[in-house]
């Protein structure tokens, strides 16, 4: 970075793309490696409000089980939906969003020039939910998932439905899914991203991932498991890698539906996959290698099934 915080233009790309090359490749750092940060810490809520973070990070997702009227409660079967419509379904490993190995449409991104000031980061952030809605709708459509919007909030002293945000130190930002929000505080996010797109877009598409799991049932499901395991053991820890790998495999499926077109061209989209390995190694998210091989397995895809993280043998969610 400059003396103003800005990181130096990327080098033209002098190798293959992601897309043309086997992930056996691309197990190494990015070309131009830059300083590691930490991603989402996902925090524990369980039955109410009360959040106990479970490790050191920026980027917060937060799940919470429902019973009764809320919606989730119990075994792998459809919830019960008012008016009979669709239903998110109550499951992980089984949920329709990855069994039925959906394809992402191709979308072209129109996306503003990224600027410091608070109007046009959220004018980039919220062309990017347009784009990322154009993704994701007709896949949750097609797996019989009721479709729904998410805010973005780049207030710098947000209240949410989840409670108060972590101090500076601790986090950047998070999901919530009481309010399907995502807080990104405008101070923060430039502060921990500079003026990088590819880094804003990645974050925004990895916390848009969090969406889907919740629209799906995906994330419901994963808080009401939570209840099986004691605070930071080994059981908990591993099942919310499981929550944030899915989210970095989404990413890269969206990166990957919107690359070559629009203002995402083959190298940002190649540029924001890559920044999934620039995140701290986390015993709550996986190894930064971890961490950039599932964004790099959503790029490859072709469709959602490969990002079932719910079926993949332990040593490949560490």
């Amino acid at each position: 970075m400059d003396s103003a915080g800005n990181r130096p233009g990327r080098p033209e790309p002098t190798q293959p793309l992601i897309e043309d090359l086997p992930l056996s490749l691309l197990d190494g750092e990015p070309a131009r490696p830059r300083p590691r940060r930490g991603r989402s810490v996902r925090l524990r809520l369980l039955p109410l409000l009360v959040a106990v973070a479970l490790g050191a990070g920026v980027l917060l997702v937060v799940t919470a089980t429902r019973d009764g009227d809320g919606g989730a409660s119990g075994g792998d079967g459809l919830v019960a939906a008012g008016g009979g419509g669709p239903a998110p379904v109550f499951a992980t490993e089984g949920n329709p969003v990855v069994t039925m190995a959906l394809r992402l449409p191709r979308v072209t991104c129109e996306l503003p020039a990224i600027g410091a000031g608070e109007a046009r980061l959220r004018a980039l952030y919220e062309a990017e939910i347009r784009c990322l809605e154009r993704a994701w709708r007709p896949v949750l459509r097609e797996a019989g998932v009721p479709f729904g919007p998410v805010a973005v909030h780049l207030g710098d002293d947000p209240q949410t439905e989840c409670g108060d945000l972590p101090p500076p130190g601790q986090a950047t930002g998070f999901y919530c899914g009481e309010d399907r929000t995502i807080y990104l505080p405008h101070t923060r996010a430039v502060d921990a991203f500079g003026l990088d797109p590819a880094a804003h877009i990645a974050t925004l598409a990895h916390e848009y991932g969090h969406h889907v799991q919740e629209l799906s049932g995906i994330l419901d499901r994963a808080g009401h498991d939570l209840g099986g395991h004691e605070p930071g053991s080994a059981g908990d820890r591993e099942l919310g890698r499981r929550v944030e790998l899915q989210a970095n495999c989404f990413a890269g499926l969206f990166l990957a539906s919107a690359a070559g077109r629009g203002s995402i061209d083959r190298e940002l989209a190649v540029a924001a996959t890559e920044d999934f390995a620039n995140w701290v190694d986390s015993d709550t998210h996986g190894s930064s290698a971890t961490q950039l091989r599932w964004a790099k397995t959503g790029f490859a895809g072709p469709t959602t099934a490969a990002c079932n993280t719910w079926t993949a043998p332990l040593g490949e969610v560490t």
